[in-house]
């Protein structure tokens, strides 16, 4: 049984709300990272800027290169943005403004 009614979403929680998830796929703080959302055909377009956090060139835990984790966040972002915000997205844009590599820490 469906529920009726309907649920809005304020444009200003939306933001947030992507903002948050884009910054969680990127590993990067939400502060450094700008998302705006247009309506795109009646889905939602997202365009996220921001750094991408990598691991250190050397390190074994750097199991993909940076295009791939670009695709990898494309397709996160979009797939927790449809689950969390319960909005179809048509199309989502990243542009990293910069690396954030990771200090490898050594164990003493």
């Amino acid at each position: 049984m469906t529920p009726s009614g309907r649920v809005a979403i304020s444009t200003r929680a939306m933001e947030r709300t992507v903002l948050a998830i884009a910054a969680s796929r990127l590993g990067v703080p939400a502060g450094d990272v700008s998302v705006r959302l247009t309506d795109d055909a009646g889905l939602l377009a997202i365009a996220v800027s921001g750094p991408m956090r990598l691991a250190p060139l050397r390190s074994p835990a750097r199991t993909a290169g940076a295009l791939t984790r670009i695709a990898e966040a494309r397709a996160g972002i979009r797939d927790d943005v449809t689950r969390i915000a319960g909005t179809e997205v048509k199309t989502v844009a990243v542009t990293i403004t910069r690396a954030v590599v990771m200090q490898e820490r050594r164990v003493a």
